[in-house]
């Protein structure tokens, strides 16, 4: 049996199940469709949640909690490591990106604010490595995007008053800090709306950098009538505001209720709104996914979804042992962590899986060309933030 509260997928635990056991006449093979490039164990620490990469290189953060976080950026070509000290630049690190020779690095402060620094990797003329290029915030939110095809860090400030809340934002050229342009000031009130414009605000998008929403119709005085609302998005950056016919109201509303639970991501996979099964999400427009296994067979609580530039996806769930069939045939599944693969087309087929009993990963894709590698940080038992190893795959 499934249940489904607000997209998200949740089974129900079936009981009489102390009676099921994992039948195993071999030993299950601990890695299956992919090979180990790289496994990476600290000795003293653990690796925390943020990690990024490029086609030679994967960076992560090595923190000894509350007293010291150390940057490593590991090197595929010379199976060696860079480290840096970023106990200075913040001790909860939430967002890495490589800068050719320098890293970004998003923290976050006691109070929620987000702070940034670009920081030096390797020595350089009198920079040594660890040097500070340049720092940011504290702001609301400070976010890496792309504009204009151009590498971006949108630094959006929302300020609450008794009437509502005041958007500012500021583009900031992402090697050097620079301003590239200012926002203009946006203003809602309680209702999240903006009076001149008359457009509230369902979500943002691209860093806070676009709001969207429901725009009144405009008023026709000759006719003493006003025409249709329009779904509108307004750019915080140009001042321009485009608008869109709403056809269905009904699919419309839907579609900004999951939207609006998004976390402000136009990409992102979720739950159908019939229970029928998963959605891929891609500037804000869904299209179903089609797996070749049961998606029952998965523990949705499980899931990790990222959507890739072309189109498609990469999904991981981690086997639920006692699912329906499994009870079925009173046989317990392997735990395995199963990496699926989706195409423009919606099209899921599984990559990998990873034995994985006992285990939790946090997933996430390494940046090349091929496409076919991505890494996986082994949690700590009782603990949601870190993990003991970050492991890079390559699916076969």
């Amino acid at each position: 049996m499934v249940t489904v509260r607000r997209g998200v997928l949740s089974f129900v635990v079936l009981s009489g199940l102390s009676g099921l056991a994992l039948a195993q006449q071999a030993p299950l093979p601990p890695l299956v469709g992919a090979t180990e490039v790289v496994k990476l164990n600290p000795p003293a620490g653990f690796i925390d949640d943020p990690v990024a990469t490029d086609s030679e290189r994967i960076a992560y953060v090595v923190a000894e909690t509350g007293s010291k976080a150390e940057l490593h950026v590991y090197s595929y070509a010379l199976k060696a490591e860079q480290v840096v000290d970023i106990t200075g630049v913040t001790l909860r690190p939430v967002a890495l990106q490589l800068v050719g020779p320098r890293a970004l690095v998003i923290g976050v402060t006691e109070d929620g604010s987000n702070i940034a620094a670009l920081v030096e990797l390797a020595p350089k003329g009198k920079q040594k490595a660890g040097a500070v290029v340049y720092k940011l915030g504290p702001a609301t939110h400070i976010t890496p995007i792309v504009r204009d095809g151009k590498a971006r860090l949108a630094v959006h400030r929302a300020t609450a008053s008794t009437s509502g809340t005041r958007h500012e934002l500021d583009l900031i050229a992402i090697e050097t800090g620079k301003r590239i342009a200012a926002g203009r000031s946006f203003e809602l009130d309680t209702a999240s709306k903006q009076a001149k414009l008359e457009l509230t605000v369902n979500h943002w998008s691209d860093g806070f950098t676009k709001a969207h929403g429901i725009k009144a119709g405009a008023w026709d005085r000759k006719e003493d009538t006003r025409s249709p609302d329009v779904e509108a998005a307004y750019d915080l950056i140009t001042g321009k505001v485009e608008i869109k016919r709403i056809e269905d109201l009904y699919e419309q509303r839907r579609r900004f209720q999951a939207l609006a639970d998004s976390g402000n991501q136009p990409d992102f996979v979720r739950m159908a709104w019939d229970n029928s099964g998963l959605q891929l999400w891609k500037a804000g427009k869904p299209k179903p996914i089609t797996f070749d296994e049961p998606l029952s067979t998965y523990d949705a609580k499980s899931m990790q979804a990222i959507v890739t530039a072309d189109g498609g996806a990469w999904i991981a769930f981690k086997v639920d042992p006692v699912n329906a069939a499994a009870v079925a045939r009173k046989k317990a599944d392997p735990e395995y962590f199963d990496i699926f693969r989706v195409s423009a087309d919606g099209k899921a087929q599984r990559k990998a899986r990873v034995l994985a009993k006992g285990m939790r990963h946090r997933f996430g894709l390494v940046a090349d060309k091929a496409g076919d590698k991505f890494w996986l940080l082994e949690r700590n038992l009782g603990m949601d933030r870190g993990g003991r190893s970050l492991t890079v795959l390559q699916a076969q």
